[in-house]
């Protein structure tokens, strides 16, 4: 019998709603098969991102052990620290991370960026080359061949509403994920693969901070 070691990309299965826009589509043809009617596409698709009105959460990130995403020197890089409820608060707006959600005209799962105001800037999580980064600017209105670096799906893990996995757009086996460093240091980075012992790709998220407007 086949088991989940055999096809690991069965244990990252996560929960994901998202729409399919059909204006992006060319319908060629339909085909009813069993009951069910299914829409046959041309060659025509366009695979564009665009922000979802008032689509934009502002959310506290947690590793599995609690300690909270904070970003650092000047944006150049995110970890995660111990903190109170007071600590949180008084760290803002460096611990209050913007989910903007997009409409994708071609879905494959719930599209985010994710981005952070400091006291001064904005910044907007890039994997570009495989390498995490936080990239000046506010996350676009509209994403089509350019800036996909920014995009991750974000998806459930099932039977658990606060709980995430970000899965980046442009490389489907690499995820977001919580790594010790030494003295003691717990960076977020980039990893291949989203299943290990100490769960370093799963998030706890919050939206529990003050709501950030467009």
């Amino acid at each position: 019998m086949a088991t989940s070691a055999d096809h690991p990309v069965a244990t990252c299965a996560a929960e994901m709603n998202f729409d399919l826009d059909l204006n992006s589509i060319d319908i060629v043809d339909l085909d009813l098969r069993d009951d069910t009617l299914y829409l046959i596409a041309g060659g025509r698709v366009k695979q564009e991102f665009s922000k979802i009105p008032k689509g934009n959460r502002c959310a506290i990130l947690r590793n599995m052990k609690g300690r909270v995403l904070v970003i650092v020197k000047e944006g150049k890089m995110a970890v995660f620290e111990e903190m109170s409820d007071s600590e949180i608060t008084a760290n803002a707006p460096r611990t209050q991370f913007i989910i903007q959600h997009y409409k994708e005209t071609l879905p494959k799962g719930l599209a985010v960026a994710i981005s952070v105001k400091t006291e001064k800037k904005t910044y907007t999580l890039s994997c570009k080359d495989k390498k995490l980064h936080f990239k000046e600017g506010a996350a676009p209105d509209k994403i089509d061949g350019k800036e996909q670096d920014v995009l991750f799906y974000q998806e459930r893990i099932p039977g658990h509403d606060d709980k995430m996995q970000f899965k980046s757009f442009l490389y489907s086996e690499y995820y977001l994920a919580c790594k010790q460093e030494k003295k003691g240091i717990f960076k977020l980075i980039l990893k291949k693969g989203c299943q290990d012992e100490e769960g370093s790709t799963k998030f706890i998220v919050h939206y529990e901070c003050k709501k950030i407007g467009s």
